[in-house]
Formats: structure tokens, C-alpha cells, sequence
């Protein structure tokens, strides 16, 4: 009996102990969640607290309006495209890309088609172009040193290869081709992106840095000109057009890193000598 309930005894106190133990875990265990919350709670508090938008009053949103417009303006183009997006029925794969900048063009096309000694006449005119865009570029290397604009439209060039081939549009419909042109009209060549568009941007670019204002106004004059030409004859789509502006501030731009960098590591270079 006394063997028994000793070890009876033994097994309660053992039960109440791990009971006790087991209550003590859970305590503590309520005490690190409240304290965990509350750290979160606090963490996320801070957080609103510090964002800038909480600070934001009646005028700044009014400073915003008067001083930054342009932002403004394309938050609303945002919102307005993405509901002609997303409301806009696709156009079905057995029906030509639908081009505004062909829809523009149209008095011009059929002036063109029914013009071809005038078709020949501005393609020949927009060769030229072409051969005073790479005739300045390759000066700014070769006589003046300056190889900025050389680089950015071998960079341009390059990427435009590699997109070209990447994804191969089909020749526009009723394309007027020409032997005077550049490339020449019935051999292939790449829409995206349009090489004759950049190469100019790059070179008025560069002529803005030198400070050639009248220079600059009339490359982009004549590429205005050749972006309507090229419209015209269904040389182009107006997304090659566009891309081929950007294009050319992109690549100038990263030219000009380029040779930054190349500064640098010199030197560095220099210094560790």
C-alpha cells in the first residue's frame, strides 16, 4: 500500500509539475505574441508615419498641379488607356495592323501611287539625308575627335539587328518602293526600328551639344519630312518611327556612359600608377 501510493503520489506530483511547466509555456508564449504584435503594430505605425504621402497637404497637392503638370497630364493618360486597352477589341490575325499613321497618310499614299517620277524624286532627296546623317557622324569621330556620336549609332545599329530579326514584321500593304532609296525598295530590310529616325536624332543631338543651333533645327526638320515620307510610302509602321526617336536619345545616352566610365577606369588606372 505505502509502495503504491508513493509511487501514486510520485505520479501526481510529476502530472502537476508538467502541468504547471505547460501552463508556464503557454503564458510565456502569450506574452512573446502580444509582444510581437505590438512590435509589429508599432513597425507598421512608423511606417505610415514616415511615408510621404501622409505629409502630403491641400497645397502641396495644388504645388503639384501648378509646378508639375506634364506628370499629371500622363496620370490621366494612364488611366484613359487603360481603359481604351482593356475595352479595345484585337485585331484578328487575318486582317493587316491597324497604323493611325497610315490613316494620316492616305491623300499622300494615293498622291504618291499615282506620282512614281515624284515617289523617286523624294526618295532620292531622303537618300541624300541619310548620307549627310552618316557623312556627320563619322566627321565628329574622324576630324574632330569626338567619337560620342560615332558609338551611339553603332549601338543603335546593333540593337536594332537584333530586334529586326527577333521579330520580323510583314511589308506594309501598298508599300511604294523605289530604286532611289536606302535601302534600296525591293530588297529586305528591318521595320523595327527605323534606323533613318534615330541616326538623325543622333546626330542633331550631337549638334545641340556643339551649340549648332541652325545645324539642329534643320536635321529635325528633314526628319519631320522624312517620318511623313516614310508614312506615306508604307515604308514604315508609325511604332518603328517612334521607337527609332527614342532609339536615338537612348543610345546617346548610353554612349555617353560609356565613355564616362572609360574616364573613370583611366583614371583609376593613373592613380594606381
Amino acid at each position: 500500500m505505502n509502495g503504491t501510493h508513493s509511487i501514486h503520489l510520485r505520479h501526481t506530483s510529476a502530472n502537476t509539475c508538467t502541468l504547471l511547466n505547460q501552463g508556464g509555456d503557454t503564458n510565456t508564449m502569450k506574452k512573446i505574441n502580444v509582444t510581437t504584435n505590438v512590435v509589429n503594430t508599432s513597425r507598421v505605425g512608423n511606417f505610415f508615419r514616415n511615408a510621404s504621402f501622409m505629409k502630403w497637404g491641400t497645397e502641396d497637392l495644388l504645388s503639384l498641379l501648378k509646378y508639375h503638370p506634364l506628370p499629371c497630364v500622363l496620370a490621366l493618360c494612364l488611366f484613359f488607356f487603360m481603359g481604351v486597352e482593356y475595352t479595345l477589341r484585337m485585331i484578328p490575325y487575318s486582317s493587316p495592323p491597324f497604323d493611325l499613321g497610315f490613316v494620316v497618310t492616305v491623300p499622300f499614299h494615293r498622291f504618291l501611287a499615282h506620282s512614281p517620277v515624284l515617289n523617286n524624286i523624294l526618295a532620292g532627296l531622303n537618300t541624300v539625308f541619310v548620307f549627310m546623317q552618316t557623312s556627320y557622324i563619322l566627321w565628329t569621330w574622324l576630324v574632330e575627335g569626338r567619337p560620342r556620336a560615332t558609338i551611339a549609332t553603332l549601338f543603335m545599329f546593333t540593337f536594332r539587328g537584333i530586334l529586326g530579326y527577333s521579330t520580323q514584321l510583314p511589308l506594309p500593304q501598298d508599300f511604294l518602293g523605289s530604286g532611289a532609296d536606302f535601302p534600296v525598295g525591293n530588297v529586305s530590310f528591318f521595320l523595327f526600328y527605323s534606323g533613318h529616325v534615330a541616326a538623325s536624332v543622333i546626330a542633331s543631338l550631337d549638334m545641340r551639344r556643339m551649340q549648332r543651333w541652325e545645324s539642329a533645327w534643320a536635321f529635325d526638320a528633314l526628319n519631320v519630312l522624312q517620318f511623313v515620307r516614310l508614312l506615306s510610302t508604307r515604308g514604315h509602321y508609325t511604332i518603328d518611327l517612334v521607337v527609332g526617336v527614342g532609339a536615338g536619345m537612348l543610345f546617346d545616352t548610353i554612349a555617353a556612359n560609356y565613355l564616362e566610365s572609360k574616364k573613370l577606369k583611366s583614371h583609376s588606372f593613373s592613380a594606381a600608377k
